[in-house]
């Protein structure tokens, strides 16, 4: 929001961690912006190595958390969609979009984008796992179907700050589709504090809370989706980019359907290079263990903190 994030010399690690056998992966790309400001190399250099390890990493899904660019601009959203050619037609992906995608110079003052001119609608929608959107049109909220692992999953990617008429819509978009396990993205959900968002906290940090924003239409942050949204569904998982801090928190909450909700932030815009290309990559294995690595294609390293390095249990 102010611009500032500093960014801090970080040396990464030198050990190499093998890739476990999945029966499926998911690839998270959060917060781009920095890179399409630039070259664009070290984006492609994500989208480039799924590309390249799709089939031999099973990877069913792409997922990128929003703020795809940085100030809604012609030249970056044609960056942006240069990046995501490396793996149209390849991996199908979701876009959450965030408030640098929005307004002009991305200030998110407006729910103006510029996504829908680089993202053809039509070229999304011909996709076989492509459910539907609010709009017709309008890639700012979907939702995708697909088969992995065993499973029936739906995800449901929703703009920044949603709005309540657009979490009305994806209440009526999961009550369709009640067997399915869902995975929720959007760009500000979980804050680096192991807590949702919540404005209405006062003891708690809600530095870059959505409410902080001009954004027109309402805006709700993690603690109102989960309220209106998640927690009445089966959504197994969420997940988003957006806050810096360490840029990462982990959570567990149980939704009224008895469903174990995994809800996870990740962020590097604050590193070197404005990320060193670091990504999450989540390995689902067949007894139920989710593995999440946290890789840069960019430079073929691995972060292997705690909370960069972890497993669950679907």
């Amino acid at each position: 929001r102010e611009r500032q994030a500093p960014q801090p010399t970080v040396t990464p690690t030198a050990i190499d961690i093998p890739w476990q056998a999945s029966d499926f992966t998911l690839a998270l790309l959060p917060d781009t912006q920095n890179y399409i400001t630039g070259d664009n190399s070290i984006f492609n250099s994500q989208t480039q190595w799924i590309a390249e390890h799709a089939e031999a990493r099973n990877i069913s899904y792409v997922l990128h958390l929003g703020d795809i660019v940085n100030n809604n601009t012609e030249e970056e959203w044609q960056r942006a969609y240069q990046g995501f050619n490396l793996i149209e037609g390849i991996v199908p992906f979701a876009l959450a979009l965030g408030n640098h995608d929005f307004g002009p110079s991305g200030n998110a003052s407006t729910r103006e984008t510029l996504i829908n001119d680089y993202f053809p609608f039509q070229n999304m929608a011909s996709i076989p796992t492509f459910g539907g959107a609010y709009e017709d049109d309008h890639l700012e909220n979907t939702y995708h179907l697909f088969q992995a692992g065993g499973k029936s999953w739906i995800i449901v990617a929703l703009e920044w700050g949603p709005r309540d008429i657009v979490l009305d819509w994806a209440n009526d978009i999961m009550d369709q589709h009640p067997d399915r396990l869902g995975i929720f993205i959007t760009h500000a959900y979980m804050n680096h504090t192991e807590l949702r968002y919540d404005h209405t906290d006062t003891e708690n940090p809600q530095n870059f809370n959505p409410h902080q924003y001009t954004t027109p239409g309402g805006v709700n942050d993690g603690e109102e989706i989960w309220q209106k949204l998640i927690r009445h569904h089966n959504f197994a998982m969420t997940f988003n980019g957006h806050v810096i801090g360490d840029g990462t928190a982990y959570l567990m909450s149980t939704t009224d359907t008895g469903t174990k909700c995994h809800q996870m932030l990740s962020n590097y815009q604050f590193r070197v290079d404005g990320g060193e290309g670091y990504m999450r990559v989540l390995e689902f294995l067949s007894d139920g263990t989710v593995n999440v690595r946290t890789y840069s294609p960019h430079l073929d390293r691995f972060l292997l903190t705690q909370n960069q390095h972890f497993s669950f249990e679907l």
